[in-house]
């Protein structure tokens, strides 16, 4: 049995890794990056990996809800493949000159698909688009489904537009019509969104160093941090909900990852523990990535200060991994492995038998 933090996988390769992915059954995890190679590789040592050339850079990943088929968001195309064999069943450019940045699947199979300004939803059996919503003006910076598949929350960056403003807003469209269904703006772009778990409510963080919770069905803002009158900035860039819908953690330049509630936005811990006695440590980097395990009690962060850290919601540390730059960061489906990728490979790491489920 492995102690919390043991590197479980590292899967070197040349270049940076933007895109990982765990199968379903927790046995296998898939990279990709700038070396234009997809590599599936069972979490077990010794099993050598599938390796697939593509097109050009990989920036997203996913596997089918059955494990059966993989998409990779590959330049300006997504390729839906067979997970096993790597073979491809089709490929559907998007836009031309416009990159896809990001892949998913819907529970009932459908394959989503962002770049900048648009959101396809793509037909598994043949690639078709059937739905596109568009955005403008640009940049979609993040996006999140709703658990059932059936709404897509859309964080956006206003100020690529022409007005070059600061202004941003964070939108609910629904996927089988493209209608909005909600919407808040913040005073800045929007840098991240989620669902809680049961889809009517999205927690969106902004430039304008505010983390709020809005209703999904009409935006109306159900709280913010910090309030109006409080002073306090943290420079939220990251954020998750926990699968049980308790809590949400928030990753911040100031060096933190808070745990808040996610009624009310209440602080409830946060990572890296301050010692009450002693001042913040200065060498804490910003928080580029946060997640939530699978059972609600652990999240994980990853800052630029090259560390990686699963802590509890009170804030009390498990472990605290030295990495390169991490690009992406996923736990499997059963929480047992954290996956990380950086600018130089890939990691696996063990979360220990006692922390799955």
């Amino acid at each position: 049995m492995s102690d919390p933090g043991t590197v479980a996988l590292r899967a070197t390769q040349e270049g940076s890794v933007q895109a990982i992915a765990f199968s379903p059954d927790n046995k296998r995890f898939a990279t990709g990056g700038d070396d234009t190679r997809l590599r599936v590789r069972s979490i077990e040592i010794g099993q050598p990996p599938l390796e697939v050339t593509v097109s050009g850079s990989v920036t997203g990943l996913a596997f089918s809800p059955d494990g059966s088929k993989i998409a990779v968001a590959d330049f300006e195309s997504v390729f839906l493949r067979d997970s096993s064999t790597g073979t491809a069943l089709w490929q559907g450019p998007l836009a031309p000159g416009n990159s896809v940045n990001t892949v998913r699947f819907t529970p009932d199979g459908q394959v989503i698909a962002a770049t900048d300004t648009l959101i396809a939803v793509l037909d598994q059996a043949s690639g078709a688009t059937k739905r596109r919503i568009t955005v403008d003006p640009p940049l979609i910076a993040d996006v999140d489904l709703s658990p059932d598949g059936t709404r897509i929350a859309l964080a956006v960056d206003e100020r690529h537009g022409g007005n070059h403003q600061h202004a941003g807003s964070a939108r609910v469209h629904d996927l089988a019509t493209g209608a909005q269904l909600g919407r808040l703006t913040p005073d800045d772009a929007v840098f991240a969104v989620a669902f809680d778990p049961d889809g009517t409510q999205v927690l969106c963080c902004s430039a304008d160093d505010t983390v709020r919770m809005f209703r999904a069905e009409d935006g109306k803002q159900l709280w913010r941090v910090p309030e109006e009158d409080d002073d306090q900035v943290t420079a939220p860039h990251c954020l998750a909900f926990d699968p049980q819908g308790t809590w949400t953690v928030v990753g911040g330049a100031d060096g933190f990852a808070r745990i808040l509630d996610a009624d009310t936005g209440i602080e409830r811990g946060r990572a890296p523990k301050l010692n009450p006695t002693s001042p913040p440590d200065q060498s804490f980097g910003a928080v580029t990535h946060v997640a939530f395990s699978p059972n609600g009690k652990h999240a994980a962060s990853a800052s630029i200060d090259n560390a990686v850290r699963l802590f509890k919601v009170d804030g009390a540390e498990l472990y605290t991994v030295p990495t390169d730059e991490v690009l992406a960061m996923r736990f499997s489906p059963n929480g047992r492995w954290l996956g990380v990728g950086t600018m130089n490979g890939a990691l696996v790491i063990d979360n220990g038998e006692a922390n799955q489920g």
